[in-house]
């Protein structure tokens, strides 16, 4: 049916409202009954009918009085009010008028005129409504300090405001009636027409797209757009907000290279811990950059990616960190140390992380200098972890760490030959080294 909308029917008598709900029931409309003045204010201002059909001679408050009060309430002011009266004289019509009547139908009513009426009025009250309601939204669109655009299915932009046209250059006025493809880099219609094209087939009510606007002189800036499904004059289109954010991209490549940056002098600083300790100690001198080179490597064959490669390098710069700690009569000792000095030593992994745990930059890398001594059969320390219970870079450091210490010289024996140090690692896998870590490893050197 072409009527719609809520009609609020007032009548003191039964036979009334029925004679009413009679000739315009299945014409589309939801009916609501009032059967007196003060019950039809209450119903009013509960639903706020699109029209009111008002029976004049009520008692308690007549039909005129319920005008006056409905025109006199800001939010039903604008209702439409129909008196329906027996009677047919000019004064009652003026005071109807004067209360702010818009119509009358004399009683008895013919069908056929009551509903065209009917139709007449609230056909004209939903046009007023919608021109009205259009007219606040074109305001707000006119004063958004963001770009607004209504564009069809075709792409052809059907509305702009003038902060759109600031952003692309050509003024309000030069940008309705033109493709908004001709606005959008080259680089992004693909992407962009996915979008716009999804939203108009799914009728969504938001989406937040990034994109890239070309001026017409040919320069470009980065906009985010929220994007949404929307009739305009009975057209499918898309409604589009657009920000400029030229400046926060800037700022965004500011923080990631000062992040960079930071990353960088951090990296530098665990490098320079390293040297002072080589340094200190001076039978390991370079270990710790071949340590760590041939960590990469390795966790590079299992499969970690780049990401984990930053983590994976600083755990092992500061493997050996926590014999910062050991005095230098046992960690410069020329000879074997004895058990209580080795028990002193064996404390290195725990001193690392006590020392490197309350930096929480360092946190994710503690994992090789805590745990790179457990073995995988349980008998390492300190923790005395066994299996895929010690951490699985640390496993790789294990091997990496015997590789290089038993490849280099020490005051108390000579390097070992290559064929020596493969067959002790292999005798070791499953005891001290996880076997697929030396499945990986071995091949490697």
């Amino acid at each position: 049916m072409a009527e719609s909308g809520t009609i609020l029917i007032v009548d003191d008598s039964a036979g009334g409202r029925e004679a009413l709900q009679g000739a315009l029931t299945n014409r589309g409309y939801d009916l609501v009954f009032a059967a007196s003045g003060p019950e039809a204010l209450q119903l009013a201002s509960r639903r706020v009918p699109d029209l009111v059909l008002l029976d004049v001679m009520m008692p308690e408050m007549d039909g005129l009085e319920v005008c006056r009060r409905l025109r006199g309430d800001p939010k039903l002011a604008e209702v439409p009010v129909i008196m329906i009266t027996a009677l047919d004289d000019r004064d009652a019509r003026i005071r109807g008028l004067e209360a702010g009547a818009d119509d009358f139908i004399s009683k008895p009513f013919d069908r056929i005129e009551l509903r065209a009426r009917v139709n007449t009025v609230t056909t004209l009250n939903r046009y007023r409504r919608l021109v009205g309601e259009r007219a606040k939204v074109e305001r707000l669109v006119t004063l958004s300090p963001d770009g607004i655009l209504v564009v069809d299915g075709g792409g052809t932009i059907r509305l702009a405001n003038p902060a759109m046209g600031n952003l692309l250059g050509t003024g309000q006025d030069g940008l309705v009636g033109i493709s908004l493809w001709d606005f959008v880099h080259s680089e992004h219609h693909e992407y962009f027409g996915k979008c716009f094209g999804e939203i108009l087939e799914k009728e969504l009510p938001s989406m937040l797209v990034e994109t890239e606007f070309l001026r017409p002189d040919g320069r470009r800036f980065p906009a985010e757009i929220a994007a949404g499904f929307c009739n305009w004059d009975d057209t499918p289109s898309a409604e589009l907000v657009v920000r400029d954010v030229t400046q926060r991209k800037k700022t965004e490549q500011e923080i990631v290279q000062l992040n960079q940056d930071l990353l960088s002098a951090y990296d530098a600083t665990l490098e320079g811990w390293t040297r002072a300790l080589d340094l200190r100690d001076n039978e390991t001198e370079g270990h710790t950059q071949r340590v760590t080179e041939l960590t990469e490597r390795l966790a590079r064959a299992m499969g970690f990616m780049d990401e984990d490669l930053v983590t994976i390098r600083r755990g092992a710069l500061l493997h050996d960190m926590g014999k910062i700690g050991v005095p230098d009569a046992i960690l410069l000792k020329p000879g074997p140390l004895t058990d209580e000095e080795f028990d002193v030593m064996r404390r290195h992994p725990e001193f690392a992380y006590n020392m490197l745990a309350p930096i929480g930059f360092l946190e994710p890398a503690l994992d090789i200098p805590y745990c790179h001594h457990e073995k995988w059969d349980g008998s390492g320390y300190p923790r005395g972890l066994a299996g895929e219970d010690i951490p699985l870079v640390a496993r790789l450091f294990a091997v990496v760490d015997v590789w290089d210490a038993l490849r280099s010289n020490r005051p108390y024996r000579k390097a070992w030959p290559v064929d020596r140090v493969r067959a002790h690692i292999e005798a070791e896998s499953g005891a001290h080294f996880d076997p697929s870590v030396v499945e990986v490893f071995l091949p490697l050197v």
